[in-house]
């Protein structure tokens, strides 16, 4: 089994800082999408710009994150023999513990605002 946590530790007081600035739920899962990219470049030197649209943040299903078909092929050596698949889940995580908070924040601003008009 190989490790990158090395590389989780790398990105991570980045990711913190970046992902508690944003204000709204879209750029949460930029951050995200963008993070995890950084990760698997530095896991597989061969990925393009272009495979950043391959990462997909799903904070509505259980699993908070997918790869494009294509992606995932390419990685599943990688994702079954490493802890890269937990490295991802956490990054995840965070991320949709920020983006709650973004959307419950949000949802208490439109409900004064419709008592308060």
């Amino acid at each position: 089994m190989y490790s990158y946590v090395h590389f989780e530790k790398e990105l991570l007081p980045g990711y913190h800082k970046e992902i508690k600035t944003k204000k709204n739920a879209t750029e949460v899962g930029d951050v995200f999408i963008e993070t995890c990219f950084r990760l698997l470049e530095k896991v597989d030197e061969d990925l393009t710009g272009k495979d950043i649209v391959k990462i997909v943040f799903t904070p509505e299903k259980e699993i908070k994150w997918e790869f494009k078909s294509h992606l995932r092929e390419r990685l599943e050596e990688k994702m079954t023999h490493s802890d890269l698949n937990a490295i991802i889940n956490r990054l995840a995580e965070e991320a949709f513990k920020w983006y709650e908070h973004i959307m419950k924040r949000d949802e208490d601003r439109e409900f004064v605002n419709s008592r308060v008009g």
